[in-house]
């Protein structure tokens, strides 16, 4: 009996962005890093590390060199990975013509066309600041689902839920991540989403009242720090970057978010941006 069409399909090609990188780099004999990004759509930290697997498959080369007194890194395909995109290619052709032909499981072919399991979450993950000022320690995570409810903790009322659904799901909201860290002084909670365009969170932005928090070398965003209900203070700031928008908030006293929110938001807007 031949072989499924589905089980040509080869794990490290298959995946959707790995696809269209070899792809793209098949087109021309070599690419630089930043030109393959916005090619792709891609962050620059999801775009390496799927440069890894197939660098690591040796599929592609990269080639980091100065020039302009300015480091850029080429991107190139192997023969190997020239050779694993055609028979990708091949592979997907069977597939078409199986469904063609009424053959298929389409359940099962649904499946593999999509992304994997988890991929775009933890691609996101990698777009939250993980390293924060001394003291504080993430307390909890999650990814955040379409429908904008925490996948960790589905059930949970978080502040101004309702609205920001609303308002992230118009704009075609496709996920996010959420982390809170904890410190004796401080509470802080880090908000990604990524929406359906890049216009999405400027207006968003453009939406919210004027800052009352300056921050330096954080634009496009917005700062707040207003009173909490219980006492304390609250400090708010909304940035944007591409198709994500990210809210760092902090509760405190108000001398220690002056302090710590724009490290915190420095820090969040320097991983958006590598």
């Amino acid at each position: 009996m031949d072989a499924h069409p589905a089980q040509l399909l080869d794990d490290v090609v298959h995946q959707r962005v790995r696809l269209g990188i070899l792809t793209v780099l098949s087109t021309e004999p070599r690419m630089a890093f930043t030109v393959l990004r916005d090619l792709l759509g891609q962050p620059d930290s999801g775009l390496s590390r799927h440069l890894r697997v197939l660098e690591d498959a040796r599929l592609v080369d990269t080639d980091k060199v100065i020039e302009d007194r300015k480091p850029r890194t080429w991107i190139s395909i192997t023969e190997a990975g020239r050779h694993a995109l055609r028979q990708e290619l091949a592979a997907l052709r069977s597939m078409m013509e199986a469904i063609e032909n009424g053959g298929a499981d389409l359940r099962a072919f649904v499946a593999l066309l999509g992304d994997e399991p988890g991929e775009r979450d933890q691609e996101r993950a990698e777009l939250v600041v993980s390293e924060v000022p001394a003291g504080f320690v993430m307390s909890r995570e999650s990814a955040v689902d379409r429908n904008y409810r925490l996948v960790s903790m589905p059930a949970a009322a978080w502040g101004s839920h309702g609205d920001q659904a609303l308002t992230f799901r118009s704009h075609g909201l496709l996920g996010g991540h959420f982390r809170s860290f904890a410190s004796a002084a401080a509470n802080a909670h880090v908000m990604l989403v990524e929406l359906g365009n890049e216009e999405g969170p400027l207006a968003i932005l453009r939406a919210l009242a004027p800052s009352t928090l300056r921050m330096d070398g954080l634009d496009p965003y917005r700062a707040f720090l207003t009173d909490r209900d219980n006492g304390g203070k609250l400090g708010v700031c909304w940035m944007a970057a591409g198709r994500y928008l990210v809210c760092v908030s902090m509760t405190g006293d108000e001398e220690v978010i002056r302090e710590l929110l724009p490290q915190f938001a420095a820090g969040q807007r320097a991983k958006l941006t590598r």
